[in-house]
């Protein structure tokens, strides 16, 4: 909450967001689509590039249960000026044709990226606790635009300028979000600090045993398995089209497809979220876990090259996982009373989410290729989305994650 809320710190504060919101993935899709230019630079094989597209998420699963701490040792505006800082720092070092530089501006990259993602819900609950619904639209929106528009233009800056050229752009974006951050900070202040309200904030229950109170749980399974899903649809949805005799040009639209489907509903979910209440909340994700279990009966009748049938798998899995990733973004700060437990809560879920996420394409692809037909992936996938329904359904029913 802010001491002033003038019309211009609003607009600074929206601006703000959306740009830090617009190189949360930018910088990680990006990667894959440079792969054979940045390979001839550093005259290596392909293949070895592979460890660049899974650094960030390790990054992720093993810094995003300590963003918190970050935050309540510098507080929340100096939090988010160490997390672009660090993406500054990696991006430059990405540019340099030395493969150890790449791969540790990787690494800060995803660190920075890292903390983004579990301080953004905070962001929002300390800036707009009014209007959480509306601003976790705009992030999460800002995300998918952001990740859009970067896949959309590397093509064309590489034509034009190289690998590096778009490498520049991913310096230049996090530059100038720091400096209008840097100036909106001295504009918009909290009405309570994180770092000397931390203690108020969070009991010690609350600090010490996170992992083991049972409200959260449900967090951590309904955003790992909607990143689970996620990222293996990303890997290997593409390759089971291509066996299955979809035309290469079809699957590359229906894939940028799978990404732009989430956006429609990052404008309307998040509000349609806070105005529910439980009973409607429960009835809204059982329709999105309907949605999300037709996409698993369709994958088992995969026998076909029809473009209608793989265009409306893609589209249902994409709306699905959308839903229940705009549902988690919204419930981390609806759930909770104070940013920092926003954070806490926040932070653990994408630890263990991204854990789990972490195993998804590698299993998949072991199954995929022993048997590419097979049904064992496909039973493993309608226990997950069952999971995810359940434990969408607890959180609808939960007042809040730390109550006694």
């Amino acid at each position: 909450m802010l001491e002033k809320k003038s019309h211009q710190v609003i607009i600074l504060l929206t601006i703000s967001l959306m740009l830090m919101s617009s190189i949360m993935r930018a910088p990680i899709t990006t990667m894959p689509l440079m792969l054979p230019q940045i390979a001839e630079s550093l005259h290596v094989a392909q293949s070895q590039l592979g460890i660049i597209t899974t650094i960030p998420l390790i990054m992720f699963l093993l810094i995003s249960n300590f963003a918190t701490k970050t935050m309540v040792k510098f507080g929340l505006n100096r939090a988010l000026i160490l997390s672009l800082l660090s993406i500054i720092v990696g991006s430059i070092l990405r540019m340099l044709v030395n493969m150890p530089l790449i791969l540790l501006g990787t690494a800060l990259i995803g660190i920075g990226i890292a903390h983004l993602n579990v301080l953004m819900p905070p962001f929002v609950a300390t800036y707009f606790p009014n209007k959480i619904g509306l601003y976790t639209s705009v992030y999460s929106l800002a995300i998918m635009v952001g990740s859009a528009v970067f896949s959309l233009i590397t093509a064309p800056v590489v034509a034009v300028s190289g690998w590096q050229g778009v490498m520049g752009l991913l310096v230049l974006v996090p530059a100038l979000t720091l400096i209008l951050w840097f100036w909106t900070t001295k504009k918009a202040t909290p009405t309570t600090d994180v770092t000397t309200s931390s203690k108020q904030a969070v009991q010690p229950k609350e600090h010490l045993h996170v992992w083991s109170n049972y409200k959260a749980w449900p967090f951590l399974f309904v955003f790992g398995v909607q990143a689970t899903v996620n990222y293996t649809t990303v890997a290997w949805l593409p390759s089971m089209m291509l066996q299955h005799g979809v035309p290469n040009g079809v699957m590359t639209i229906f894939m940028s497809l799978y990404s732009f489907v989430g956006m429609p509903l990052s404008i309307i979910l998040p509000t349609v979220f806070l105005t529910l209440k439980a009973k409607g909340t429960t009835w809204v994700s059982l329709g999105a876990g309907m949605v999300a279990l037709l996409s698993v009966v369709m994958l088992f009748h995969t026998q076909t090259k029809s473009v209608v049938f793989w265009g409306i798998v893609t589209i249902l899995i994409g709306a699905s996982t959308a839903f229940f990733f705009l549902f988690s973004l919204t419930m981390f700060a609806s759930k909770t009373q104070s940013p920092v437990q926003t954070a806490r809560l926040s932070g653990m879920a994408q630890a263990g989410g991204y854990f789990m996420s972490a195993f998804g394409p590698i299993l998949y692809g072991h199954a995929f290729d022993a048997n590419p037909a097979g049904k064992i992936q496909n039973i493993v996938y309608l226990i997950l989305v069952l999971l995810m329904i359940v434990s969408a359904v607890m959180i609808a029913h939960t007042k809040n994650v730390f109550d006694e």
